[in-house]
């Protein structure tokens, strides 16, 4: 294993318990991502793509749970296992050195908030700084990834927006 290894993900098993039984859904997994490769996850519906994505940033939904397995932020012999971090030593890597893109950009924004409630919340966990601060650069930000109108766009809805729009 090289010491650029950016995420190392070994003998990851997940299941889901619903009604007391306990269905595997992931079964030992294994991979290695090097800075500026990507690594593509392949598979059928229902296969475990989104479940192991879940895994790595810690948000498996209710029900899912790792058996075994590991999974380290940087070389294993040195990076932190994100499967042994409280959620409080988790939050502060979620957004900053992993993410996740949901397949449905929907899903990422809550319907009750703004568009600029949400990207002001992402930087509030992630960053100091105070609501103004935080207001201009969501403008900046959202100016800077093609929206039309920020400071508009900024206070609407995510229904009011286009699928691209709020994949962005």
């Amino acid at each position: 294993m090289s010491a650029a290894t950016l995420l190392s993900v070994d003998s990851l098993s997940v299941s889901y318990t619903s009604r007391g039984v306990e269905r595997p859904a992931v079964h030992a997994v294994s991979f290695n991502v090097a800075p500026g490769e990507t690594l593509a996850v392949v598979g059928e519906s229902g296969s475990g793509k989104s479940t192991i994505a879940q895994s790595i940033i810690g948000l498996l939904p209710h029900g899912g749970n790792v058996t075994s397995g590991s999974i380290h932020l940087g070389d294993p012999a040195s990076g932190p296992d994100l499967l042994r971090l409280p959620e409080s030593g988790l939050r502060p890597i979620r957004g900053r050195r992993i993410g996740l893109i949901p397949q449905d950009p929907a899903s990422s924004l809550n319907p009750v908030r703004t568009i600029g409630w949400s990207v002001a919340e992402a930087l509030r966990i992630h960053r100091r700084g105070d609501a103004t601060s935080r207001s201009r650069l969501v403008i900046e930000l959202l100016e800077r990834v093609g929206i039309d109108d920020p400071a508009r766009r900024a206070a609407q809805y995510p229904h009011q927006l286009s699928g691209g729009q709020r994949q962005r």
